[in-house]
């Protein structure tokens, strides 16, 4: 069995959650998967974002592993320039290679994917979370 920790924005819907679980599964290389479930969500540091908690089952042949996108953690982390320069990626922005730096930097590893080339690039889980903190409201 695998985990899954992800913040995703809070208005989120049950179904709409899982299917942005099950693109983060993919998007980390965890694609023979089954039965995806939503465990539990707790509140995060700011109200527009929730930490959803989900279980999966891998193939016999895979060990399970825990893949934690707490974006959170690297949103606290981060200075002023670099959220409002992570906020223009959010509004389609290109990813430039001082971005990726960035959150490399801050959020190690796992914050970035990688294309075909090696080029880095934000995942999907990240733009949707980056969407979220971009509410005018906050």
């Amino acid at each position: 069995m695998g985990l899954l920790i992800v913040d995703l924005p809070r208005s989120w819907p049950r179904r709409a959650a899982l299917d942005a679980a099950a693109e983060a599964l993919r998007e980390h290389g965890v694609r023979d998967w089954t039965r995806l479930e939503l465990r539990t969500t707790t509140p995060t540091g700011t109200d527009l974002i929730r930490q959803f908690t989900f279980t999966y089952w891998a193939a016999p042949t895979r060990r399970g592993r825990v893949h934690n996108l707490r974006y959170s953690d690297l949103w606290e982390r981060l200075g002023h320039a670099d959220r409002a320069a992570l906020l223009h990626v959010a509004a389609g922005g290109a990813s430039g290679a001082d971005v990726a730096d960035t959150v490399m930097r801050v959020g190690g590893g796992e914050s970035l994917l990688r294309d075909h080339s090696g080029t880095p690039h934000l995942p999907p889980s990240l733009r949707h979370f980056l969407r979220a903190m971009k509410d005018p409201r906050r």
